[in-house]
């Protein structure tokens, strides 16, 4: 009877020490979890323009740019020839490139989005071929303005070829050039400096390295945000006033001046 009596006695007892040793064991494990770096989560929406992004990767060099390489505000696309979103964003950017000129750098990046479109990559290539001459931009416009053309055609380098004879390029070497390593480097160098970037979709726009949103891609708020750094830079007392377009050619790294159309189109976005 005395040891029934004693083992009675000593039960709660050892249910306390386990509580007491469940509780320690739990505490050990939150302490230990609360020293480890939350792990951040993967954006799939374009960055906030809040969020200033930088990247060690340059890109092509010289980068097919327009405006002042001295200009207080850089734009920086990524966009894809063959993206229907960017050839309507295109002429947007046309508009903001002729109303600022020279106080802004405008910088266009391809990023041909491979897995969905079949003829973005070569459309970049031809691009760059014709950067080799010294027209490149006329050669975007070619490409933007006929996207619809070119874009699921079996053979789209016949029409490149067409675009380069219509620019007035030499087509032997237009065509020599896009078989060439030069051109496709300067391509996969800025594909490489988007992917650095998390560029996940065409088009992607950078202001002074603040990434837009989809709802800041119209003329109005785009020149807003625009003039919003340029005042910013006037504060510093380095704002830069000359309204000149330039054309930068990436071939002999030579700057000319021209002319940007203006016109407007649909707005969307296009994610891969």
């Amino acid at each position: 009877m005395n040891n029934i009596n004693k083992n009675n006695s000593s039960l709660p007892l050892a249910i306390i020490g386990l509580v007491l040793l469940a509780a320690l064991a739990g505490g050990w494990y939150w302490y230990q979890n609360s020293k480890k770096p939350a792990t951040k989560a993967k954006a799939e929406q374009p960055l906030k323009s809040s969020t200033p992004v930088t990247s060690n990767l340059p890109g092509a060099q010289p980068p097919n740019m327009l405006g002042s390489p001295n200009a207080t505000v850089t734009i920086e696309e990524f966009a894809d020839f063959q993206c229907p979103t960017c050839a309507a964003v295109h002429s947007r950017m046309k508009e903001i490139n002729a109303h600022y000129g020279s106080r802004v750098k405008f910088i266009y990046r391809s990023f041909p989005l491979t897995q969905i479109h079949r003829n973005g990559y070569d459309a970049a290539v031809a691009a760059e071929a014709a950067g080799m001459q010294g027209r490149y931009w006329d050669m975007q416009n070619q490409l933007f303005s006929n996207q619809q053309v070119w874009a699921n055609a079996d053979d789209a380098r016949r029409y490149f070829n067409e675009y380069a004879q219509k620019i007035g390029l030499d087509v032997n070497r237009f065509q020599t050039d896009m078989l060439g390593m030069a051109t496709k480097g300067r391509v996969d160098a800025d594909m490489q400096r988007g992917r650095a970037l998390n560029v996940q979709g065409t088009p992607t726009i950078f202001v002074n390295g603040k990434a837009l949103t989809i709802d800041q891609f119209d003329v109005t708020t785009m020149r807003q945000l625009i003039d919003a750094e340029l005042q910013k830079a006037q504060n510093g007392g380095t704002q830069t006033t000359t309204n000149q377009t330039t054309t930068v050619n990436p071939a002999a790294g030579v700057a000319k001046s021209g002319d940007a159309a203006i016109k407007d189109a649909s707005n969307s976005n296009e994610k891969k």
